[in-house]
């Protein structure tokens, strides 16, 4: 919301993603599904973007203006609706721990998370409120909180 054009948010996964419209949500033990079929979300770079940032970076840096780019990538944040991490145990399946949502905080809260993690697993006290971090925020009726911006 602070910034609407420096993060796009489409209704639905691109065609051929696992997440896609037309991606069955059902198929048999024998079959391959959706996410062995596509291991790695690898969208293609939009090439206005690139231009832009290309443009913008040789304005910023004119001793560079002669250096080409050389290669570009383009990647998926799984960020939740709330822009906050799900760290919980899985309420139906004893044992599973969920640790998701982390891309746009990835790197930065990594270690820390790491720790209370490994703490969850082995069934430790983490030493930390996990609350709003919990999955049952989704269905529970709580009200939605936005966390930081990506």
């Amino acid at each position: 919301m602070a910034n609407p054009f420096g993060t796009r948010y489409l209704p639905a996964a691109p065609r051929g993603y696992p997440d896609s419209w037309s991606t069955p949500r059902r198929w048999n033990a024998d079959e391959e599904s959706p996410f062995e079929r596509m291991r790695v979300l690898n969208p293609a770079p939009e090439t206005s973007a690139l231009r832009a940032i290309d443009r913008g970076f040789r304005e910023l840096f004119p001793q560079f203006a002669t250096v080409p780019l050389k290669a570009s990538w383009a990647g998926m944040i799984d960020a939740m609706p709330d822009v906050v991490p799900i760290v919980d145990r899985a309420a139906a399946i004893p044992g599973l721990v969920v640790a998701t949502g982390m891309s746009g905080h990835g790197f930065g809260i990594g270690p820390g998370m790491g720790r209370i993690l490994s703490d969850l697993i082995q069934g430790n006290e983490t030493g930390h409120n996990l609350h709003r971090f919990r999955q049952s925020r989704f269905s529970d009726g709580s009200p939605i909180r936005l966390g930081p911006s990506l």
